[in-house]
């Protein structure tokens, strides 16, 4: 994995989560103990954004947990999709003559098997994200920090709420982060793969026919008539 790598164990956890710790301490105006986010998939579907409270957590979940990801694999190969390992932090940050604005960190990193375009072939694509966010209470305000032309390479907006389903919200960062055309690296889709499309591709192309009708056979036609 990307972030996490296999010997995610749990000394690499307590260090993670203590670098984690300590930036959110660091980056908190409020100066308020964050409060764990279990790695649990039914608690993460519902977190209070509006409750003034920071939050950090970090996991891996089951990619059951994440239905419209999971459809875009190639689930007939032999090859298995990793877990989806995932960080997050909230905090504040006071703003000159205004109340302070809430951030979140989110980062996730999975590899899922997916049908190279080239060669029809599964492979294992390597998926990393890693985003920040400016929270805000109201639609119209997070339209508006997105169509700011200032604001376009600043953080993405979400919308707080009392109910914030930080799961979905992966699962959108995840699919956003799919390649536009799934491929193998460069030089590694195998020859005979590649010929098998190609045959494959010309004799579907033998296989198509037009069928019009001949204009000498109707006029024949209208003749015996």
């Amino acid at each position: 994995m990307s972030f996490f790598g296999s010997s995610f164990n749990f000394v690499d956890k307590l260090l993670g989560l203590g670098t984690a710790l300590i930036y959110a301490f660091g980056m908190n105006s409020n100066k308020t103990t964050p409060h764990i986010l279990p790695n649990n998939p039914k608690d993460l579907q519902s977190i209070d954004l509006k409750s003034g409270t920071t939050y950090l957590g970090q996991g891996a979940l089951d990619l059951s947990s994440f239905p419209r990801l999971s459809q875009e694999i190639a689930s007939d190969s032999n090859l298995k999709p990793s877990q989806v390992h995932w960080e997050l932090s909230t905090w504040f940050e006071e703003r000159l003559g205004g109340i302070p604005l809430q951030y979140m960190h989110l980062r996730l990193a999975v590899d899922l098997p997916l049908h190279c375009q080239a060669c029809f072939q599964p492979y294992m694509e390597s998926i990393d994200s890693d985003r920040d966010y400016i929270l805000f209470d109201t639609e119209e305000e997070a339209e508006a920090w997105d169509m700011d032309e200032e604001n376009q390479d600043a953080e993405d907006a979400l919308v707080s709420s009392e109910t914030f389903n930080l799961l979905e919200n992966m699962e959108d960062e995840l699919l956003l982060s799919l390649p536009l055309s799934a491929r193998h690296a460069p030089g590694e889709c195998k020859a005979e793969d590649l010929a098998k499309v190609t045959q494959k591709l010309k004799t579907g192309s033998e296989e198509i026919i037009i069928k019009k009708p001949n204009p000498f056979a109707v006029l024949e036609k209208l003749k015996k008539q």
